[in-house]
């Protein structure tokens, strides 16, 4: 019996699951056409906040993968559901993240300021982006300081890519946690919230079986764990923390895995 089989549905992270810098791993196009086959529904769930949810859908269905956008929850709609929740629409915040988050930003309803406005910051919002910088750093930590809402998409230190482990998130929000004194608010992996936008995709009723599957074992699997759900580790492109203790319920080496 393929691993499929013992599931209802499945959470799947997209970075070193699904793709690597955007490029489709062999085999996980075959195994997502699959579980469609099977009857079995699939939410993408990732940390990244670097293009929207239908940017990534349409990658994906350039690439023969059939995906919409409702399928997809990024780190980055969740933190923009939370600031918008704390903020409510039209506040005032610094972001940090790329010219796709600044969009989302501005769709979400919210204001983003520039570096020198950053004391009329009601809030920080900190996503991964190549370009981050020391007026950036600067800006962010200052406002965070004043005690406005502070919040990131995840703390991810990394982020697999084809030529390897690009600094993520995580290596940013550090530099402004340190710089700030404070400590930030995580919307997407591991915390809970993002894995119930996922399940809502899911639609299954109470009691289903669900798994996430995700290359890390600290957001995917530990997250997934803590929310309820079993955790598969591919093992393909994973990057484990030192220290990290976690048991994933299964190991596989890419997405194919599932249906073989």
């Amino acid at each position: 019996m393929a691993l499929a089989d013992q599931y209802d549905g499945f959470l799947i992270d997209l970075d070193g699951v699904v793709w690597l810098g955007h490029e489709l791993i062999e085999g996980s196009a075959r195994a997502l056409e699959a579980l469609s086959e099977a009857g079995k529904p699939v939410a993408f769930v990732t940390n990244s906040p670097r293009i929207s949810p239908a940017e990534q859908a349409r990658v994906m269905q350039e690439q023969g993968v059939q995906a919409d956008a409702s399928q997809i929850v990024t780190a980055g709609s969740t933190l923009l559901s939370l600031a918008l929740d704390e903020l409510g629409s039209g506040a005032g915040v610094f972001a940090t993240g790329t010219p796709g988050f600044f969009q989302q930003v501005v769709d979400a309803g919210l204001n983003p300021l520039e570096q020198v406005d950053w004391e009329m910051a009601e809030g920080v919002l900190v996503t991964g982006h190549p370009r981050f910088d020391y007026g950036e750093l600067k800006a962010a930590s200052m406002a965070a300081r004043g005690g406005v809402f502070f919040a990131a998409t995840g703390r991810d230190p990394t982020m697999p890519m084809a030529d390897g482990l690009w600094p993520g998130t995580g290596s940013i929000l550090a530099a402004i946690e340190t710089a700030s004194g404070r400590k930030a608010r995580i919307a997407g992996k591991p915390e809970r919230p993002i894995f119930l936008a996922g399940l809502e995709v899911l639609g299954l009723p109470e009691g289903a079986k669900v798994a996430m599957i995700g290359d890390r074992l600290d957001t995917d699997v530990g997250g997934a764990q803590a929310a309820g759900l079993d955790g598969i580790l591919v093992t393909g492109n994973d990057s484990i923390p030192p220290g990290t203790e976690t048991t994933p319920d299964h190991e596989i080496e890419s997405l194919a895995g599932l249906i073989l």
